[in-house]
């Protein structure tokens, strides 16, 4: 479409048009051709939802000295994250919480050797919604953090903290309980009891609330004590408890064991006045007994049963016959013993975006996982080449698929020459033979897999390469490579040149090259 047509438009097609961008390709089509698209712009275009998960470098260089000040007082959304495929950021809380009309924030990094997320020093009174992923946190912080962001109404927060003090909460700065909007608290990963009361405390208008937690022996009764105490207006409660019991000898006194347990979620409480119902797995491990208790209808996006627990056992608080949904499924590594259960067997997750699996798989799987449209990621192992065609068959059922990874295959199978999937933009190659060896590809495989229709699309890529001369191979043949993750065994602090200041002579300064460990070099355009 010419300059010309598109300024024909009116201003509302053109509104509609601008829509259909995301923010860095709209800026650069639009800005500056004219006053009317710039007004349009920078006036009109009333707020900016801005993702940068997946920009590259080179347009984070554009989009942030260039545009990022025109639309700052207009970013109603924004997200951030430390993605292979994303820029790295740092020091920028304050700023983020000056934005005037930043109503939802999304922040997920872990930067190497410092704190994940720093507490803000400015007021944001647009704040409403904020996630934070990844930070270890102590019960202090989050005083701090609510009396900077007094307007907020949802808090979401995953961390693996250990605090087992219960450190005094300084009420200070912190405004009276009753003034602060806080209503739904979504608590990920927690390993600290002392940590997770402390938010309860704070926040005791919180209707909905949603709890993982793992390593922290929790009943019926207790949560029944902190409900009652701390969350008088709890409406909507979502939980899963990963814990380890002592187990007994033999499987009947197991049982027993977890009746009594189980028994403690059977009360009014749960059942008649809220309504409230678990289902309980639980398997033996060594000394333990291995326990996973959630709400129902599931409400995590990680299937609820431990790795390689082929003999659990499931009992519910809910009558059989009724069947509860796993809709918020979205990962999963399928195993088809993981269905055996009666009580799940009628199961299907429709919504998964992350899926690892062997082949071959049987006509189970396609019952309880119907339609691969959500999908994004796959993961596969490949015991041998007769198994390729159903793997085909897969990436033809997902159509938004953008990564796929091999974990384990038989070496005649690699590098993946012959699959196609138009949606593939991120490759991971490392994978094992039937020896356990990682495939190294020479500089022919290198060479094959570029000119591969699933290599020339490839933005994103892991490889272990026999030679240094198979990494230039890579970079100037694969023309939309990003993010190239390399392995290399020689790579050593011993050896006599420096393969980063060695590549470095030899590729463009646009590339930027780190060495995350020695045999391991990650490079980006």
């Amino acid at each position: 479409m010419s300059k010309t047509t598109l300024e024909s438009l009116s201003n509302e097609l053109l509104l509609d048009l601008f829509e259909l961008f995301d923010v860095v390709n709209l800026l650069r089509a639009f800005s500056g051709l004219n006053t009317r698209f710039n007004s349009l712009l920078y006036t009109d275009v009333r707020s900016y939802r801005v993702d940068l998960r997946s920009i590259s470098k080179e347009d984070f260089n554009i989009l942030y000295p260039a545009y990022l000040p025109l639309i700052s007082n207009r970013i109603i959304y924004l997200r951030l994250s430390d993605d292979e495929d994303t820029p790295y950021f740092r020091d920028v809380i304050d700023q983020i919480w000056k934005l005037p009309k930043l109503s939802h924030l999304y922040w997920d990094f872990t930067f190497k050797y410092e704190r994940h997320f720093s507490m803000p020093t400015y007021l944001s009174t647009s704040l409403h919604y904020l996630t934070i992923r990844n930070y270890n946190c102590c019960s202090y912080d989050f005083s701090r953090l609510f009396e900077k962001t007094p307007r907020l109404r949802k808090f979401s927060i995953s961390s693996d903290s250990d605090e087992d003090d219960d450190l005094p909460i300084s009420r200070e700065f912190l405004p009276a309980p009753q003034s602060l909007s806080v209503t739904r608290l979504i608590l990920l990963s927690i390993r600290s009891l002392p940590l997770m009361t402390s938010l309860f405390k704070l926040l005791p208008s919180i209707t909905r609330l949603k709890v993982e937690i793992y390593s922290i022996t929790l009943d019926g009764h207790q949560w029944k004590e902190m409900i009652v105490n701390y969350l008088p207006q709890l409406k909507n409660f979502q939980f899963k408890i990963d814990l380890d019991l002592c187990r007994s000898i033999d499987d009947s006194t197991n049982e027993d064991k977890v009746d009594q347990y189980l028994s403690t979620y059977r009360t009014s409480f749960w059942i008649e006045h809220h309504q409230w119902f678990v289902r309980c797995h639980w398997s033996q491990w060594n000394e333990y007994l291995q326990i996973s208790v959630y709400s129902l209808p599931y409400a995590f996006v990680y299937f609820p049963l431990f790795d390689n627990d082929h003999n659990y056992h499931t009992k519910s608080t809910c009558s059989s016959d009724i069947h509860h949904s796993y809709d918020s499924v979205r990962i999963l590594g399928y195993e088809p013993w993981m269905f055996h259960d009666e009580a799940l067997s009628h199961i299907q997750l429709t919504n998964i975006e992350k899926l690892s699996l062997q082949l071959p798989i049987d006509q189970q799987f396609f019952s309880i996982i119907p339609k691969l449209e959500n999908l994004l990621s796959l993961t596969v192992a490949i015991p041998t080449e007769n198994h390729r065609l159903q793997l085909q068959a897969l990436l033809d059922r997902a159509p938004r698929l953008f990564s796929l990874a091999f974990k384990f295959c038989v070496t005649s199978a690699m590098p993946p020459y012959r699959y196609t999937s138009s949606s593939i933009c991120r490759l991971d190659l490392q994978g094992y033979d039937p020896s356990r060896r990682r495939h190294r590809y020479d500089i022919r495989q290198c060479m094959e897999l570029s000119r591969s229709s699933i290599g020339i699309q490839c933005r994103i890529l892991a490889i272990e390469v026999e030679k240094p001369k198979c990494i230039l191979q890579l970079i100037y043949s694969m023309l939309n490579l990003r993010t190239l993750h390399v392995s290399y065994e020689n790579d050593k602090r011993s050896n006599q040149y420096d393969l980063v200041k060695v590549l470095q002579r030899y590729l463009p300064s646009t590339w930027s090259i780190t060495r995350f460990c020695y045999g391991h070099i990650i490079i980006q355009s």
